[in-house]
């Protein structure tokens, strides 16, 4: 499940075993069959390929897209009734956020909570003043990528700014020296190879800052993305599979 992988990559795990593949460096989609089958022949979770179980349960987010207010307090209003309590959208220029706060508040139970995914919305020069306006509705939970990830004195400079998470996910510093300098509250592996990721949740432990792994796909890459988070120590934010 997930992208399409070209022949001359599938050929490569045929004839395998699928332990040949612990840590895979080359596809996120055949990353999860590995996986599964490793879990399968040797009779246990798929977390207890990663390491130690650190949690009993994993936080999940929902997900929707930007759109009139209507629908977006229409979304906060069915996810909740699922028993969602995180939600995460990408901030558009063709639709007044504020407005959209507004209908989102009036219906949104308490603990509701939403993600502003400011990924490559470049009004940079704009969004520090726009994140402390949306940071004063309950409703607002946390920011991705406000600012160019490779401002990293602008992210401090704006933690000490706002009461709520700012969160990186578009990193160009490959979650590096942004995370020695503590720019950020926290940070969305996004479609990295599972090589990467572990790598970089070792690096999470060892400093103690909370990520959570965004893989898109289906209910497949939703138990995939848990298995991981379970085992992962600091693991630990409401994670997106878009399922």
């Amino acid at each position: 499940e997930g992208s399409k992988e070209p022949p001359e990559v599938i050929e490569k795990y045929i004839g395998t075993s699928p332990f040949d593949w612990v840590g895979d460096e080359t596809s996120i989609a055949l990353a999860k069959a590995m996986y599964d089958l490793m879990g399968k022949l040797a009779g246990v979770p798929v977390y207890k390929l990663f390491g130690q179980r650190h949690r009993r349960w994993v936080p999940v987010g929902s997900w929707t897209v930007s759109t009139h207010p209507a629908q977006m307090a229409d979304a906060v209003r069915n996810y909740a009734a699922l028993g969602y309590r995180w939600m995460k959208y990408h901030l558009s220029p063709f639709e007044n956020v504020f407005d959209q706060l507004d209908a989102m508040q009036e219906v949104a139970p308490e603990g509701f909570k939403v993600l502003f995914d400011l990924t490559r919305f470049h009004h940079y020069g704009h969004n520090p003043d726009l994140v402390e306006r949306i940071a004063q509705y309950p409703i607002a939970g946390a920011f991705e990528d406000p600012l160019d990830t490779r401002d990293i004195d602008g992210y401090v400079d704006l933690r000490n700014r706002i009461r709520l998470p700012v969160i990186i996910h578009g990193s160009q510093l490959e979650y590096s020296y942004e995370v020695l300098r503590r720019a950020a509250d926290g940070y969305i592996m996004g479609h990295h190879k599972l090589n990467v990721v572990m790598e970089r949740a070792g690096l999470f432990a060892s400093a103690g800052v909370p990520f959570m792994i965004q893989w898109v796909g289906g209910h497949i890459t939703r138990a995939m993305t848990t298995h991981m988070q379970a085992a992962f120590r600091t693991a630990t934010l409401p994670f997106h599979s878009d399922a």
